[in-house]
């Protein structure tokens, strides 16, 4: 799961266009992670695959965009015309927020870029609630991964 800032929440739900290109960017960089993660164990051009919900709302109706990811830790590829899928492991921690920051740093880009994001140095402020000052409101994203329940 991965959540926005709070500063971001009302901007996101109110522009579908700008989630989904966030969302976008999110899963790009989640297929991109898996493909090298495959090249480097022997298996270039090999792809992956995800499923993205975005769910607008908390489960108590407040405003609360995010989006939910399921994404396969592995990846297809193609071998003498056959399709073969080679799964790529647990994911370590490290990984994962290796992913995140790469993840981060990309919608900060774009949003600078198209003019949709100052860090707080440039408007001369602190960042608030605690954020050292300069750092953007994405930097607060955060993910988290759910146990398995006693089912599995």
């Amino acid at each position: 799961m991965l959540t926005f800032p709070f500063s971001w929440r009302r901007r996101l739900a109110q522009d579908g266009a700008l989630l989904g290109r966030l969302t976008r960017i999110a899963v790009e960089t989640v297929l991109t992670f898996y493909a090298a993660r495959a090249a480097e164990q022997g298996r270039p051009g090999a792809k992956s695959g995800a499923v993205t919900a975005v769910q607008r709302t908390s489960s108590d109706l407040r405003l609360n965009p995010h989006l939910h990811m399921i994404a396969l830790d592995g990846a297809w590829r193609e071998d003498s015309g056959e399709l073969g899928w080679e799964g790529l492991g647990h994911l370590r921690t490290s990984e994962v927020g290796e992913v995140l920051e790469r993840l981060v740093r990309r919608m900060e880009r774009h949003l600078r870029r198209s003019g949709q994001l100052r860090l707080s140095e440039d408007e001369g402020e602190e960042g608030g609630e605690g954020t050292p000052k300069g750092t953007s409101p994405l930097l607060r994203c955060r993910a988290r991964r759910r146990q398995p329940g006693p089912s599995g």
